[in-house]
């Protein structure tokens, strides 16, 4: 599991000083969604942090591009992992996440919670089913 918070205007000088971190923080689909609403890409930012702290490894390490945060027609928000985040994913054996996003008075928030798939449908490399 992991949290984080992030702070709205925080995130809005950071983009109003350097427009060039959109497109490294947030991907095209992300961007598109939030259209221009920063309390959006903060809600998916703290959601990135979130699944980098479940994952046990952080930025730098994990690229934010590699967690994409989403949002059904409904609203409802899933991720979805490439690269180092999806391989760090495949090592722990994590096979479904469960995200929650919020915000409200300049702060965003989010919950990521990792899960195994059940038992008898996870493959081990070189090994059984467990």
């Amino acid at each position: 599991m992991g949290v984080d918070l992030a702070a709205v205007t925080r995130l809005q000088a950071m983009i109003e000083d350097d427009p060039a971190f959109l497109p490294t923080a947030w991907t095209s689909r992300e961007l598109a969604y939030a259209d221009g609403d920063v309390a959006r890409l903060a809600s998916r930012w703290a959601a990135k942090e979130a699944v980098m702290k479940a994952l046990g490894i952080g930025i730098g390490r994990i690229s934010p591009l590699d967690i994409e945060v989403l949002g059904d027609e409904d609203g409802v928000p899933s991720v979805a992992l490439t690269g180092t985040a999806r391989d760090r994913a495949c090592e722990l054996g994590i096979a479904d996440w469960a995200i929650s996003l919020s915000h409200e008075g300049g702060l965003a928030i989010a919950f990521a919670i990792a899960s195994a798939p059940p038992p008898g449908q996870m493959k081990v490399l070189g090994g059984d089913d467990v």
